[in-house]
């Protein structure tokens, strides 16, 4: 008797599951609309411009520490070293930066 009540309550569980698939399924068809995609979502272009403004950032940043890096460690032997690296750094971002714009500009 107890293997019937669980084969009737898996029975009601697959039948709901079904029934809300079909509800899930029905409602996106009814809110389509002919206008509803044309404007550009505005949290897009609002990450866009964060992206291009952090890229600018760390561009300047490290710059500015590879200035630093080689005008202040006046007495350290790898001095070039790390200002060197910085330097590749920031053109790194400035490269990713400079990309970013022009692909902004074409829009």
């Amino acid at each position: 008797m107890a293997s019937s009540r669980g084969s009737s309550k898996g029975a009601k569980a697959r039948a709901s599951a079904q029934a809300a698939r079909r509800a899930e399924q029905e409602q996106p068809s009814q809110g389509r609309g002919s206008g509803q995609r044309e404007r550009p979502l505005p949290a897009r272009s609002a990450s866009e411009w964060r992206s291009l403004l952090w890229s600018l950032f760390l561009a300047l940043a490290f710059w500015c520490l590879a200035i630093v890096f080689y005008v202040s460690l006046e007495r350290d032997p790898n001095r070039i070293l790390y200002a060197a690296m910085a330097a590749l750094l920031a053109l790194l971002w400035t490269v990713n930066f400079s990309l970013r714009l022009s692909r902004r500009r074409r829009r």
